[in-house]
């Protein structure tokens, strides 16, 4: 089973949580509101793009997963730039669309066993228009037992 995904808006690292005392005792643990509306933002756009949930297969094994995030160019940054080595870290993008994704293609983090995750800044054409939009493209596939073994 292979997914493939664009999604679009500017890509949110995951935010710290934050803690809190709930008032009948006991510690409570909240996501920072950004964090929780990008990950609603690809989970949204995921389901819009390929219909309801049911059409999803679950995946139950290991997975391999490929993220490129296209960050936004500032205007201001000149054109011999080439990587994004600003913030946000690509190490917390990754994990709020590990999150996103979790429970809606597969059931936990711990089956991904290959990730490869890239961040550039968008292309600009010559008219002042992304070439590509700012969002992330996401390759999600099941790894087939069988294909490991013939590897080896």
């Amino acid at each position: 089973m292979i997914y493939n995904f664009r999604i679009f808006g500017d890509p949110v690292s995951q935010g710290r949580p934050r803690f809190f005392v709930r008032k009948k005792g006991g510690v409570g643990c909240e996501d920072p509101a950004k964090s929780k509306d990008w990950k609603q933002n690809v989970i949204n756009q995921i389901l819009v793009s390929n219909g309801r949930p049911e059409k999803f297969k679950f995946i139950d094994g290991p997975i391999t997963l490929t993220l490129n995030f296209f960050m936004p160019r500032p205007k201001s940054l000149p054109k011999k730039v080439k990587h994004h080595i600003k913030r946000p870290d690509l190490d917390n993008l990754v994990k709020a669309i590990k999150d996103a994704l979790s429970g809606l293609l597969y059931k936990d983090d711990s089956q991904i066993i290959e990730l490869i995750a890239t961040k550039e800044y968008c292309k600009i054409r010559p008219d002042g228009y992304y070439e590509d939009p700012p969002g992330v493209s996401i390759r999600l596939y099941e790894v087939i037992e069988d294909e490991i073994q013939k590897e080896e």
